[in-house]
């Protein structure tokens, strides 16, 4: 298997039609001479042992996962070269830890592809908060099992800023000075939503002497492993390809 390739590149639909065809050869290469009878079909053989299936995998998803362990690493080695190179030509996401995922068509290089993956890496990663200065109070997923802009749609509507770090919006001291910057006075329905909001908060608390991390809540230790990724592509994927720009 050409690891090192699929982390880097993505691979071409042909080319995985192909080793799957070898997969699919080697497996049944007992069968005997002519026509072979498939005993259970290549979609079965590819789910996860857990599903009842042998485990081999799509390639295009084993693709996909091994392309995320570089969006994992990218704010984890923010003195690396090739860290540094990256956010040169790319800038910085608005969410302050990773690359630019905007990538034009014309560049033909591995962040291309990378840059892909980054729809369904996020939605296996949360944040650990410490001090509040790099999460986003309203868009990154910290507190709860969906961002606070979800959560709270009408109030995330009237913020001024909605990429506000949490730190602006607690303040430095405690009891929390509580700075949201509504661009006007709220409705009934949005001061209701912002009482359960406020009920929600009332047991946070901050750690101004620890930084603000990003887990992988797909793992007990919070860190990022290629195969929680590829299993979890595969349950909700299944067969369907996950580079489905030029289907659209």
């Amino acid at each position: 298997m050409p690891c090192y390739f699929l982390s880097l590149f993505k691979i071409p639909a042909s080319v995985a039609a192909k080793i799957e065809r070898l997969q699919r050869d080697f497996l049944w290469s007992g069968v005997g001479e002519g026509k072979r009878d498939y005993l259970v079909s290549w979609d079965v053989v590819c789910k996860p042992k857990a599903n009842g299936g042998l485990g081999f995998g799509k390639i295009a998803l084993r693709n996909v996962a091994l392309l995320g362990k570089w969006l994992w690493r990218y704010p984890r080695e923010g003195f690396a070269l090739w860290h540094k190179v990256i956010l040169g030509i790319y800038g910085s996401h608005s969410n302050g830890w990773d690359a630019n995922t905007i990538v034009r068509w014309s560049h033909r290089c591995p962040w291309k592809a990378i840059a892909q993956v980054f729809q369904e890496f996020s939605k296996f990663t949360r944040f650990v908060l410490g001090d509040g200065e790099r999460i986003r109070f309203w868009e990154d997923l910290w507190w709860g099992d969906q961002p606070l802009g979800s959560q709270y749609p009408r109030l995330f509507r009237v913020v001024t800023d909605k990429n506000s770090p949490i730190s602006s919006i607690l303040g430095s001291t405690h009891p929390f000075s509580w700075n949201f910057n509504f661009r006007r006075n709220l409705s009934d329905p949005e001061i209701e939503e912002f009482e359960g909001l406020m009920r929600s908060l009332d047991c946070l608390h901050v750690s101004f002497s620890i930084l603000d991390a990003r887990s992988w809540s797909l793992s007990s230790s919070g860190l990022f492993t290629v195969k929680s990724f590829f299993l979890a592509l595969s349950h909700c994927f299944g067969s369907h390809p996950v580079f489905s720009t030029k289907c659209v």
